[in-house]
This record gives structure tokens, C-alpha cells and sequence, in this order.
């Protein structure tokens, strides 16, 4: 194969398991090669140099007009949009690890920057492409007015340094978004501890989230024979291929293949709802 139809990319964040999950990855391709990564930590980067073989560097716009994409894998959000600005032009294709960004105004912000400079991003929690979440909406799909509840479960890290519950929240959140695509009209929210639950009202029924537990599970009620759908995941790991090559399929699509926009900022509105609720033990409305 040519030289000229190999895409090249870089990692940015290479503090976070997903980076180095990525990488290996990206080792068995013979159409995606990592040429480098970036991380804020020195020790991260010297490991991940040795190995990967890559040049590592402490500059985030190192790679600017040398890659084709680059994949953020930075754990905190707060960092996120800083990352991706350099990268953000026309061609490039940007993943962004979970959360977009911790602030919805800098989600806002990034995905302007995607749309006005034909750039294609793509990113979020990697639970979207879970084949039992795509099937349990398929079942909501098959009888929408037949849904009288719904309720997730996932793990939280609410003492996270990388931006406490707005760090792992997202997997959770997009659990429900996956399957439930009505629009969330407003949240509630109780804390406990390092436990949340919280509430989301839909136009016709509610569906609960529980952040706190070890499992990643769904459920699904439906008012006719009582019907209950329900999926356990078990492993998050074995979805980052599928959102790899999710990114690998971008990289050669034009700009007009590129996920929806507002879609991928969705997680980050809801999750900052969700801590406004608990935090002030109010319902919070969204538009």
C-alpha cells in the first residue's frame, strides 16, 4: 500500500487507559498509523513512548498539519476544548473522549468551531455502539407509545480529580440517550454520599438513573402484556474498537458523514443538569 493512503493521527492525553487501548489498537492497522501523542504528564509519556514507539510530546498543537485526525483522550473535560481547537480546520477528523466538555458552553463552543471549519468530530461514550443498547431501542422503536418507564445503572467516580461526577457520569447518560431518543424535558436529583439518583421526565413517562453501582445495566417497561426488556453490560473495554473504527471510517469520509452535532453535546447538558439538581435540590428544565 502507498504511503499517500495511509491517514495519520495523534494522541492527546496520554495519562488515560483509553490512550493506550487506542494504541494498541491502531498497531494491527494498515490504514491508520499513530505517529504521536501528547500528554501533560511526563511520567505517562515516558511510558507510553516505551511502549509504543512514538514520539511523545508536552506541546497539545505538536502534531498540528503533520496528522490527518486525532483521537483526545485527556480524562478531564475541562481540558477538552483547548485540545481540539488547534485540530479543529477543514479535513480533520476529532474524537473526543468522555465528556465532550465538563461546561455546555464550551460544548457549544467546540461543536461551532466543528461546524464552521468543515471538521469532522465524532467522540463520547463509547456504550452507544453496546449491541444490547442498540437492541433495546430497537424494542422502544418497534412500540414508542407503549414505553411507561425505563431505568440505568452504571458506576460513578464522584471524588474523580478529573472533574469528579462529571467524569464517568457520561457512560450512564448516554446509556439512556442511546435508548430512549424523546427529548428530556426536565431532571431531578438527590445525592447520598457518593451515590446520585436521579430522575428524567420525558413528555410521557420518567426513567431513572443510578450512579453508584458496579454494573452497567437497562431496562426497558412496556404497558402492553407487561412486557420487560432488559441488558446487562458487562465489559466497557471491548467497545473501544467499535468507536475506533468509528474514527478510522471518518478520516477518509467527506464532512457531510459526520455525526450530528447537537447529538454529541447532548451528554454534557444533561450531566450538567443532573448536578445543578442535586446540588440545589431543585427540578432543572431543559429546552
Amino acid at each position: 500500500m502507498k504511503e499517500t493512503n495511509i491517514k495519520r493521527v495523534a494522541i492527546l492525553g496520554t495519562e488515560s487507559s483509553h490512550a493506550r487501548a487506542f494504541a494498541r489498537l491502531l498497531q494491527g492497522s494498515r490504514t491508520v498509523r499513530l505517529i504521536g501523542a501528547y500528554g501533560a504528564e511526563e511520567a505517562a509519556n515516558r511510558g507510553f513512548r516505551e511502549a509504543f514507539g512514538v514520539e511523545c510530546s508536552a506541546a497539545p498543537d505538536a502534531f498540528c498539519g503533520e496528522v490527518d485526525g486525532v483521537l483526545i483522550t485527556a480524562r478531564n473535560g475541562a481540558d477538552h476544548l483547548a485540545l481540539a481547537r488547534p485540530y479543529l480546520r477543514p479535513g480533520q477528523t476529532v474524537f473526543v473522549d468522555k465528556p465532550l466538555c465538563n461546561d455546555p458552553h464550551e460544548a457549544d463552543e467546540l461543536i461551532a468551531l466543528a461546524r464552521e471549519n468543515r471538521a469532522k468530530l465524532c467522540g463520547g461514550s463509547c456504550l452507544k455502539f453496546a449491541t444490547p443498547l442498540l437492541r433495546l431501542r430497537a424494542s422502544v422503536e418497534d412500540d414508542p407509545d407503549g414505553v411507561v418507564g425505563a431505568s440505568f445503572s452504571a458506576p460513578v467516580e464522584m471524588q474523580s480529580t478529573y472533574g469528579g461526577f462529571l467524569f464517568y457520569a457520561p457512560h450512564l447518560i448516554e446509556m439512556a440517550l442511546t435508548v430512549l431518543k424523546t427529548p428530556i424535558r426536565s431532571v431531578r436529583a438527590i445525592r447520598q454520599g457518593d451515590i446520585v439518583t436521579a430522575l428524567l421526565r420525558y413528555d410521557r413517562f420518567c426513567a431513572s438513573l443510578f450512579f453508584g453501582c458496579d454494573a452497567f445495566t437497562a431496562a426497558v417497561s412496556f404497558r402492553i402484556c407487561g412486557r420487560h426488556c432488559e441488558v446487562r453490560l458487562d465489559s466497557i473495554p471491548s467497545l473501544y474498537a467499535k468507536e475506533l473504527s468509528h474514527f478510522c471510517r471518518l478520516l477518509s469520509a467527506p464532512p457531510e458523514e459526520a455525526a450530528d452535532f447537537p447529538a454529541l453535546a447532548e451528554h454534557v447538558r444533561v450531566a450538567d443538569a443532573i448536578r445543578k439538581a442535586y446540588e440545589t435540590d431543585t427540578e432543572i428544565l431543559l429546552p
